[in-house]
């Protein structure tokens, strides 16, 4: 297709992000996109003078030691160049020495990620959990370990997306994201919010209907008696949180299929009827367009339907924001997330050892490509109404829970690593 086409495909009119000063309210539109453009400018600015002011404390108080080798005062003979440029020439040194120290050396960036790492978590909203293993290289960490991790190399984040419409607070979006320090891969692997699971202490129900009832920490439990996994923190944003992060990457491409497009240009699935305007094709959606999508289960992806349609646009969202970011050096990616965090509001439970060491563990595995899986797979489940409350509920049963449980133990953890969890399939 044409993507010059002003009438359909134009890039420029998928983004809808307005770019014209054209009537009665432009200049306070011009006004705002100032005043939004200094306090990005103010923020970078906190961020970098927060590393500079760390970095220089660290690395003087270690060349402070050497100063008093350094008494013997022989003459010099006198350069021609002027003391100004001396003196640039001395800093400039310095700061090439100091940044390869801190760069290229292991030392360097343990203490280039730390600063980063301490100045970041401030502004994550920490709230302790108590059913999630301690990781043995993480230090400062005073929580009590519950659990014996299965692969020490292996982390997995839960990944928690809360559809908050009417007071609820169910978990539609529940993927586990997966850092393989050793094979230097990253994982997503979504989890049907309509599974069928036991539940510790209450009756059977939906996956996505446990945190409403107790917590972070039941459905941990949840999920490791009935998968097998072992969960090492979680990330929770509500939608309107994961709009932002959209917009703050600028935006991502996402390619529809005719119906989609049709769909989300007839319904009210983008909350903003301006950005009702999508096209078949590669969009470069905004954050309003991005959450819209991910919320559409009535039309094929064109190769998944219903919720297991759903649940691909979670991945591939999640997919279209990396490849944004993948591309970014180590301050790039500081400063987007300084902007992020300092947006909107994330909810966690991994402490600031733990923040620290896969801030630096994930940007040394230098990812391209995102691996995925679905659970329940296709041709393992079965699909059931059930009593739910009042109500008959359609759920999702697997077919046979030690194969589902081995397939998600092969693909988060290999084939070659056992554990000794027992599952017990959840029943009528």
């Amino acid at each position: 297709m044409d993507r010059d086409n002003k009438s359909g495909n134009s890039r420029d009119n998928s983004r809808n992000y307005p770019n014209q000063i054209n009537n009665r309210d432009g200049w306070e539109q011009y006004s705002n996109k100032l005043g939004d453009k200094i306090a990005d400018i103010e923020d970078e600015a906190a961020f970098l003078d927060e590393i500079n002011s760390s970095l220089a404390k660290q690395i003087s108080s270690e060349l402070e030691g050497n100063s008093t080798n350094m008494s013997d005062k022989r003459p010099v003979k006198k350069s021609g160049l002027p003391k100004g440029l001396k003196v640039f020439a001395i800093v400039f040194s310095i700061i090439m020495v100091m940044g390869g120290l801190l760069i290229f050396t292991s030392p360097g960036r343990k203490i280039l990620f730390n600063v980063a790492g301490n100045y970041l978590y401030g502004k994550l909203d920490y709230e302790e959990s108590g059913t999630k293993p301690v990781l043995d290289n993480t230090k400062g960490n005073d929580d009590k370990e519950n659990t014996t991790k299965p692969a020490q190399h292996i982390v997995n984040i839960l990944l928690l997306g809360v559809e908050e419409i009417g007071g609820a607070s169910n978990t539609d979006v529940m993927i586990i994201a997966t850092m393989n320090t050793k094979d230097k891969t990253m994982k997503l692997t979504s989890l049907m919010r309509d599974l069928y699971v036991e539940i510790p202490g209450y009756n059977n129900n939906k996956l996505n209907s446990v945190y409403a009832k107790d917590g972070i920490d039941l459905l941990y439990t949840t999920i490791e008696n009935n998968f097998g996994i072992k969960l090492d923190g979680y990330a929770l944003v509500n939608f309107e949180s994961f709009e932002k992060i959209v917009d703050l990457v600028g935006g991502v491409e996402i390619t529809l299929t005719s119906g989609e497009a049709h769909y989300l240009n007839t319904t009210n699935y983008i909350s903003n009827p301006a950005y009702r305007n999508v096209k078949e094709g590669v969009n470069l959606f905004n954050g309003n367009q991005a959450v819209g999508y991910c919320r559409v289960r009535k039309v094929s992806t064109g190769t998944e339907n219903n919720d297991f349609g759903r649940t691909q646009r979670h991945r591939k969202v999640l997919n279209a924001i990396f490849d944004k970011v993948k591309t970014k050096n180590i301050l790039e990616l500081g400063l987007l997330m300084n902007k992020i965090l300092g947006n909107l509001n994330i909810k966690t439970d991994i402490t600031q050892g733990q923040f620290n060491n896969y801030l630096e563990e994930a940007a040394s595995l230098n990812v391209k490509k995102l691996s995925e899986l679905r659970i329940p797979s296709d041709g393992n489940y079965k699909n059931e109404k059930v009593p739910i409350g009042k109500y008959n509920q359609d759920v999702l049963v697997p077919t046979d829970w030690e194969a589902t449980k081995k397939e998600i133990h092969d693909f988060i953890y290999g084939a070659q690593v056992t554990t000794t969890t027992n599952i017990t399939p959840a029943t009528e």
